[in-house]
């Protein structure tokens, strides 16, 4: 009864694919390289507009409109000091 079972040492029961080349070897640690990066990449593409200058310019745009509106809407009376706090 004994007999029937396998007493190797753990690891060295397992059976390598033969079938595994330089070449599979090569492609499977490339796709492991790749897919660390994927996520790094895939947030650099998502956010482009950010890192490119397009927010910043996009937001220097709005403040001058409001500032214009602003002034617009206020006509000569300056307001130097804006109340952040209320």
């Amino acid at each position: 009864m004994v007999s029937e079972f396998n007493i190797k040492a753990f690891g060295y029961n397992v059976i390598p694919d033969k079938k595994m080349t330089k070449e599979n070897a090569a492609k499977t640690i490339e796709h492991a390289m790749g897919a660390l990066w994927e996520p790094v990449l895939d947030y650099l593409k998502t956010n482009e507009n950010v890192f490119s200058g397009d927010v910043n310019a996009e937001i220097n745009r709005i403040n001058m409109q409001t500032m214009q509106l602003g002034t617009i809407v206020n006509g000569n009376n300056e307001i130097r000091n804006i109340d952040i706090q209320s």
